[in-house]
């Protein structure tokens, strides 16, 4: 994985969602028909979904932490990943639904109730009177999107349907352009790497700005020694101040949380007392919850370091290690697309940045599902990696145009 870093922001940062597509605005969402004390009420959001989008994102950082073996960089977005993939299990049926929903701990939520807590999240977040957290979502196409999956794409994600284009570069640049305008430049290569084979990919973009409630001065910033995980060190901008936070010290690690404008949204940080390893086993979302409870306001001195950094990763691997299987093999996308054809997920990519400085936190993230049309099971195998003959032929006289032998292709 490139440029990981171990995050300490994700339960709170990232869980939200914000602004329309100016293309396609979408409906009203229907009012969930749940009781009222298993929601949010103030914005219909099931409680359980929120736990799910913790419980998944958690799960997910550990798995591409190379399960808490940690020596370089990790930033994700699980709310970012997760919408997309909800949004891709909408036009799922029969056991690829039912996989994609255990695998996102959705299992025992209504599939109405899901989109319906996607949408009220995202306009809490459209709400905030401070910063941005905006987050927004879109479909390419080569194959017709089904009525009814369009439909829900529009109404609880706010999402455009686009035509993709059928010249594989256009294709990109148009994907990366929407995908940059939406992470206001952060984020200008998510399709970079799309499969001149793919139908269809799915795509959420988060961006998230915010300033401190108590903002650094940056006149007390200065060098000191930044000590890396394999026991060297280097100079790194320390931001200082000492103010009355939220604060919680035990004998694993000792934590603060530093709130923004918005008071809502914190930046929880939390630094180990012995290995990375020892405190990762225990970082969960049950965990966190427990010693979130457990904060006391305290006058503390703290240190941090400015940093910027920018994540890159393909997130197939540790989806599969959370029981996405047949999603990539023997799907069953028939709730998507109009025309009958066999279609699998060839990848799910995740791109992320994030800027910490004395004035507070700018970050994004883009998430995205690639789909093929599902190729044919082979029979035989031909790996021509030795000298071979070959024919060119018109079959309809049998004229010999051209004969030849390859011995050394590069020549």
């Amino acid at each position: 994985m490139k440029g990981k870093v171990m995050t300490i922001l994700l339960t709170c940062m990232f869980f939200g969602g914000g602004c329309k597509s100016a293309e396609e605005p979408a409906s009203s969402a229907q009012s969930s028909r749940l009781p009222a004390s298993s929601k949010n009420k103030a914005y219909d959001i099931h409680e359980g979904f929120v736990e799910a989008e913790r419980s998944f994102g958690f799960d997910l950082f550990r798995n591409m932490s190379d399960h808490g073996r940690l020596m370089d960089n990790l930033l994700i977005s699980p709310y970012s990943l997760q919408q997309v993939l909800i949004m891709t299990a909408n036009g799922a049926a029969g056991d690829t639904a039912k996989e994609m929903k255990a695998a996102l701990y959705l299992s025992d939520i209504q599939d109405s109730v899901i989109n319906e807590s996607s949408f009220a999240l995202l306009k809490r977040f459209e709400s905030l009177p401070k910063g941005d957290l905006l987050t927004a979502n879109a479909i390419w196409s080569r194959l017709e999107a089904k009525p009814d999956f369009k439909q829900t794409i529009k109404q609880f994600y706010s999402g455009s349907v686009f035509k993709m284009a059928d010249n594989i570069h256009t294709a990109k640049n148009s994907i990366n352009q929407w995908t940059a305008h939406q992470t206001k430049g952060h984020i200008d290569d998510i399709a970079d790497r799309l499969s001149p084979e793919a139908v269809s990919l799915l795509i959420n973009a988060v961006y998230f700005q915010e300033k401190w409630s108590l903002p650094f001065d940056r006149h007390v910033t200065a060098e000191e020694l930044f000590f890396l995980p394999d026991g060297s060190s280097k100079k790194l901008l320390m931001m200082k101040q000492t103010a009355r936070l939220a604060y919680l010290e035990n004998e694993l690690f000792q934590a603060v949380k530093l709130p923004y404008e918005d008071q809502h949204l914190s930046f929880t940080l939390f630094l180990p007392k012995k290995k990375t390893a020892s405190f990762m086993s225990l970082f969960s979302n049950q965990s966190v919850k427990e010693w979130d409870n457990s904060f006391q306001p305290k006058a503390v001195k703290l240190s941090m370091p400015r940093f910027t950094l920018n994540g890159s990763y393909q997130v197939k691997q540790a989806l599969r290690e959370m029981g996405m299987e047949s999603v990539f093999s023997a799907a069953d996308f028939s709730n998507m697309f109009t025309e009958g054809r066999g279609v699998t997920i060839d990848d799910v990519n995740h791109h992320t940045f994030i800027k910490v400085d004395e004035s507070g936190t700018e970050a994004a993230a883009a998430s995205s599902v690639e789909v093929i049309e599902r190729g044919l099971a082979p029979d035989v195998t031909l790996r021509a990696d030795r000298p071979f003959f070959f024919a060119i032929t018109d079959e309809q006289t049998t004229s010999l145009l051209f004969l030849g032998f390859v011995a050394n292709p590069n020549e």
